[in-house]
């Protein structure tokens, strides 16, 4: 219905009149000649094509002899003969009288268009368009129309992208619900066509409505458009009044007929697309500002303006929609701004619960620390201090425990004989290892020289003592020479570090076997 709308005109009909009044009374000629614009009646049509085709009903183009009569020659006593004019209420338009005893006479000849009266009258067709600025256009008849509801058609100039509307199917339905369109003043942006709810009867050719229809059509309703509400489209127009107060349809078939007649048809403009299009957009909520945009266009190609005022009607949406994009930004900000203060007790509740948990680990870590020093701390010295000559190996920390080792190798001075005897070999090898480890794999060795006895001569010294110069092998177990004797020496656990005697053969305080 948008696009019906914006193809509405104001039609205003008037008559340009010349008025001469031929007076030979006092012996000599005496001619009074006058000149009025007469105004008649306004009227409502619609534009049908973009070369600007205006369709409308003869009933309101057509000339009123008898007013153009009475406003020319109620003008021309007055503003020639200078007579005064009344019984019409100032209205021009209407006969009167004047007082004036020579002047009364002359003026009801003229009224009645006597032959020293001559009036002479052409009729004008002034449309106005439904635009932002209020134009004024002198239309040109293009038919011959003769009866009241003949179907009147008009060209107005500067056509080409001039809103249009489309005419209803043949086959539309009988009975539509309608809405009757015209002005009762001129179109302004400001001003908007009337709108009237009309039930529409197509084959009894009538139009009727709950309000009486005879005050707008006289307003210049008068032959206005019937379109249809569900499409829009043009079902007729409003002919003649009806004594009950409604009219008489013109029906679309009709002004079909009268295009075809005048070898005229629609055509649809480049405005029509576009404009619909941002109603389209608008009716959706103007999302990003697509209904701005095509509106916009479309006044490229007529100003329109029912265009302008859907225009501001997008903008003032669009600058709603941004308020309210700004203020929900605004308001993510603050939340996002406030969202810390509201984390503050969670994140001292993890700081604490993290300083908690190292504190726990640091202790048992420092308990762990304190074990094993005090593990190391309770192993006992030798019984007996070994031998200047001899020397000690230095403890060695296990990967697994804390408890180191002591391996030393004693180079015994008496006593070889006897224990190669024993083991069936000249060398003592004592290790805790081999009777653990699994025979594949090769027992780890320790080397040792044997060192010089102080304040003996090296040679003397290394031929002296038995398996001088041998390699010795010497498990944590192995005993300890003192002071150059074969003797039995304090030995610990290598596994926990603690002293054990020779006949242990578990370990008491980690359950190590002893070799």
């Amino acid at each position: 219905m948008e696009g019906s709308k914006a193809a509405l005109v104001r039609i205003e009909l008037v008559a340009v009149a010349e008025i001469a009044h031929i007076d030979h009374s006092s012996g000599e000629v005496e001619i009074a000649r006058g000149r009025s614009i007469v105004p008649l009646r306004s009227a409502t049509g619609i534009l049908l094509s973009a070369d600007g085709i205006v369709a409308t009903t003869w009933e309101s183009l057509a000339l009123d002899k008898d007013t153009v009569a009475a406003y020319a020659a109620n003008e021309l006593f007055a503003s020639k003969m200078h007579v005064p004019i009344l019984g019409n209420n100032g209205n021009r338009a209407r006969r009167g009288y004047t007082p004036d005893a020579h002047w009364g006479p002359h003026l009801q000849h003229c009224y009645k268009q006597v032959t020293h009266c001559v009036l002479f009258s052409v009729a004008q067709y002034h449309v106005r368009t439904y635009t932002s600025k209020p134009g004024d256009v002198v239309a040109e008849l293009l038919n011959a129309p003769s009866k009241p509801n003949d179907v009147a058609l008009l060209r107005i100039s500067g056509g080409g992208a001039a809103p249009t509307a489309s005419l209803a199917p043949t086959a539309a339905a009988s009975k539509v619900d309608g809405m009757l369109l015209g002005f009762t003043q001129r179109p302004t942006p400001k001003v908007a066509p009337v709108q009237l709810p009309t039930k529409v009867d197509a084959t009894a050719a009538r139009i009727q409505s709950a309000t009486n229809l005879a005050a707008p059509l006289l307003a210049g309703v008068a032959s206005g458009p019937v379109v249809d509400r569900a499409t829009g489209q043009v079902l007729g127009l409003a002919g003649s009044r009806q004594p009950d107060g409604g009219a008489t349809l013109v029906p679309a078939a009709a002004i079909r007929a009268a295009l075809v007649k005048t070898g005229l048809q629609t055509s649809p403009s480049r405005f029509d697309a576009v404009f619909r299009r941002g109603i389209d957009h608008l009716v959706a909520g103007n999302q990003g500002g697509s209904a701005e945009s095509a509106l916009e266009e479309s006044l490229t190609y007529f100003d329109s303006a029912l265009a302008t005022n859907r225009l501001a009607e997008a903008r003032a949406l669009g600058a709603k929609q941004a308020s309210k994009g700004q203020a929900q930004a605004a308001g993510d900000k603050e939340t996002a701004t406030s969202s810390p203060g509201a984390l503050v007790p969670v994140l001292l509740g993890a700081l604490l619960l993290a300083v908690i948990g190292g504190a726990m680990v640091l202790v048992r870590r420092r308990a762990a620390s304190a074990t094993a020093s005090a593990a190391s701390g309770s192993r006992p010295a030798a019984s007996h201090p070994p031998a200047s000559g001899a020397l000690r190996a230095a403890p060695q920390a296990s990967d697994h425990s804390r408890a180191s080792v002591e391996r030393t190798e004693l180079t015994k001075a008496a006593g070889d004989n006897d224990r190669h005897a024993s083991r069936g070999s000249s060398h003592s090898v004592r290790t805790d290892a081999g009777e653990h480890h699994s025979p594949a794999q090769p027992q780890a060795r320790t080397h040792f020289a044997t060192p010089p006895a102080p304040g003996s001569d090296s040679n003397t010294h290394a031929s002296a003592q038995p398996g001088a110069g041998e390699t010795r092998f010497a498990g944590p177990l192995a005993p300890r020479a003192v002071g150059g004797a074969v003797g039995e020496v304090a030995a610990f656990c290598f596994r926990c570090g603690r002293q054990v005697q020779p006949e242990w053969r578990f370990c008491v305080s980690c359950g190590q076997r002893m070799g």
